[in-house]
């Protein structure tokens, strides 16, 4: 009998998260019974993983095992990543894209589902939600999500720490590859793009936004404009995808 083996996703928002969790289910990975997109929930909706101490984390892999679960995704917080890495049955994986890419898409994603209220990059910015702030890698990897506090060069050094304890970090554009090493030999059914929906285009139809109708079926994709400093705010985040991309 093969040994237990639990793959822990961290999913960051528009860096090809959706992809590779249809790929695990293509591949027969088991999810936790209830769950949204590979997030583990109960009857309050989904667990929040990344508010249990080392301890608790370690026993919510024993239920897992217990239940046979073999695939769990984490999408709004990030747990302790130390305790998952000491813990010999778990197999750590996450995904990063271009952070200027991935800032592009988050927003028009958004934007056209109407998941924000903002009509512009310097609205979507300020709302406060970690996916749509800079320095999104730095925040999530180093566990420091609170809008009110910068982060610096220590957030950096954390964040590079601990991505470094994952089994597998794939560069988005540099292919998926490294799945097939998880026996995932599999495609996935669906790519999650920004563009090409039925459903948020009849959305916003219903909703009766004519123009972001017309703009959605016509791709329009909205860019930062040319006076963000995308570098100048983001130069964690770039220093993050340059490093795991060299190595």
């Amino acid at each position: 009998m093969a040994a237990y083996r639990l793959v822990w996703f961290q999913h960051l928002h528009k860096a090809a998260g959706t992809y590779i969790i249809r790929r695990a289910m293509a591949n027969g990975e088991k999810f936790y019974d209830n769950h949204e997109n590979g997030n583990p929930c109960d009857k309050n909706g989904v667990i929040p993983l990344w508010e249990l101490d080392s301890n608790e984390l370690i026993s919510f892999v024993d239920e897992c095992e217990k239940k046979g679960v073999t695939f769990v995704a984490t999408e709004w917080g990030s747990p302790d990543y130390s305790a998952l890495a000491n813990d010999p049955r778990v197999s750590m994986l996450t995904c990063l894209r271009d952070p200027l890419k991935r800032l592009v898409s988050n927003y028009n994603y958004d934007h056209y589902w109407m998941w924000t209220t903002a009509t512009s990059y310097s609205e979507y910015l300020a709302e406060g939600n970690v996916h749509s702030m800079p320095e999104y890698y730095t925040r999530v990897f180093s566990r420091k999500y609170n809008p009110d506090l910068k982060v610096d060069s220590s957030n950096l050094e954390s964040a590079i720490a601990n991505i470094s304890l994952f089994d597998n970090v794939i560069i988005a554009e540099l292919g998926m590859e490294i799945l097939e090493k998880l026996g995932w030999s599999k495609e996935s059914d669906t790519i999650h793009p920004t563009f090409g929906s039925k459903t948020r285009a009849l959305h916003l139809l219903r909703k009766l936004r004519i123009k972001r109708f017309w703009n959605y079926l016509r791709k329009i994709k909205h860019i930062p404009p040319d006076d963000y400093d995308f570098k100048g705010e983001n130069q964690f985040d770039i220093a993050i995808y340059e490093h795991f991309k060299k190595n």
